[in-house]
């Protein structure tokens, strides 16, 4: 494994559940993981193509990670949010 992977998966794991601890939501925290891995995946690459040097451990794209796994639990958190009120 990449040593890149190692802080962007606990990233992608830490983030979707921080936001359960504090607000009870993602509820599907399977999919929450999911799609913040594939976030963060996603984040890296751009990060790399684009060469941003902001938020970088070694050749992390932590901030890009950071941001991009909290958009995707978000919107998971409002997907369940409007399903729910159906």
């Amino acid at each position: 494994m990449p040593p890149a992977v190692v802080p962007l998966a606990l990233v992608a794991i830490g983030v979707p559940a921080a936001l359960r601890a504090l607000i009870g939501r993602p509820r599907a925290l399977g999919a929450a993981w999911l799609a913040a891995f594939a976030g963060a995946a996603v984040a890296q690459t751009l990060g790399e193509l684009t060469s941003m040097r902001l938020a970088v451990l070694g050749d992390a794209q932590l901030g890009a990670a950071l941001v991009a796994t909290l958009v995707t639990s978000l919107l998971l958190v409002v997907r369940e949010s409007a399903a729910r009120g159906r």
